[in-house]
């Protein structure tokens, strides 16, 4: 049977502290509700764990009382999971608070980080030595690791660095009984047993609350090409797809597909941007070609690649950046870039 809402608050508080479990009422909208503003919950109460062996202790009282717990990293999820049902019977478990970046190691290419750390603040980090953390999505400033890694985001490197789970070494991990899987080892090489970590990788908390992980890094970019391209349809998108994967020597980060309409409502909406190329395209490419090495010309390469492309009758139009402003800004780079040049002397 599970304990009254007031039970639970007072055991939990007395076993956590009173900072640590808060009561309903501080469980605000910014908890409550999806990021699509599709679910709305009520929780029992929110608990916000400042480290690993509160987040064991909380799971082994909940485990023990049957208390459902809902697992809550950014909260900028589409799918709803990181909401609490309309019962009022589930803890809401944040892991806003851990935060601690336990290691870096640029040698090593590896961070050891809490799952509340902003993907952002990682990312960060990582540039800090020199490296790369290649996991990018449009929520980065405000989604979490343990979030990410719960859903095995994508984000826009996919190509080349692969989903979220691709990029971790080990996991730290509580078990719905408070047992802790600590896994966090570095080792590539490593032929030993089960993969017991890809399990809870996509789990969405099912499994177990991730409370940290062990990520790899990569060299940082030297040489950045960067594209917005004009194609007909789909089929045309695929085989540019490979052409510049090919031309490219398989330095292609990104390639993310978006229809006209998607163009059309960033023009409506945001104020400040314009057409990315001169006449209109039924889809678009958004690209990018990266490298370690500054001896790499990869906007020069993309240009040649491009061309290649025209002439194939693969693209209609394209623009490439020419500075990192430019790359940044994306689609508005269109009224400033150069086109590729069909023929030898390309451009």
């Amino acid at each position: 049977m599970i304990p009254a809402g007031s039970d639970v608050l007072t055991s939990l508080q007395a076993l956590l502290g009173a900072d640590v479990v808060l009561p309903p009422a501080a469980a605000t909208d910014r908890y409550l509700i999806d990021h699509r503003k599709l679910y709305r919950g009520s929780a029992l109460a929110l608990v916000k764990p400042r480290s690993t062996a509160q987040v064991a202790t909380l799971l082994a009282y909940c485990n023990e009382r049957r208390i459902g717990v809902v697992p809550q990293g950014g909260n900028t999820s589409y799918c709803g999971g990181a909401t609490p049902d309309e019962s009022g019977t589930q803890l809401l478990l944040s892991l806003e608070k851990l935060t601690s970046i336990r290691a870096i190691d640029p040698v090593d290419g590896s961070m050891i980080a809490e799952a509340g750390c902003v993907l952002a603040t990682l990312q960060q980090a990582a540039a800090g030595v020199d490296r790369l953390l290649p996991l990018s999505l449009g929520s980065e400033g405000s989604c979490q690791l343990g979030g990410n890694l719960s859903t095995n985001a994508g984000g826009t490197n996919v190509l080349r660095y692969g989903m979220a789970r691709d990029l971790v070494l080990g996991l730290e991990v509580v078990l719905p009984d408070g047992r802790v899987l600590d896994a966090l080892g570095t080792l590539r090489k490593d032929n030993t047993g089960y993969d017991v970590k890809s399990l809870f990788l996509g789990a969405e908390g099912t499994l177990g609350v991730i409370t940290a992980a062990a990520l790899r890094l990569f060299p940082a970019p030297r040489s950045i090409g960067a594209a917005l391209i004009g194609v007909n349809d789909v089929a045309a998108a695929v085989t540019l797809l490979d052409l510049l994967r090919v031309e490219s020597g398989d330095r292609l980060s990104s390639f993310e597909l978006m229809p006209r309409i998607a163009i059309d409502l960033v023009l409506q909406h945001i104020e400040g941007t314009a057409d990315p190329l001169d006449a209109p395209s039924p889809w678009y490419v958004l690209c990018e070609v990266t490298s370690s090495s500054a001896e790499d010309d990869l906007p020069t390469m993309l240009t040649h690649a491009l061309g290649i492309a025209l002439e194939r009758g693969l693209v209609r139009d394209a623009a490439i950046a020419q500075n990192e402003r430019q790359r940044l800004a994306s689609g508005s780079c269109g009224k400033t870039c150069p086109r590729p040049s069909a023929g030898p002397a390309r451009a």
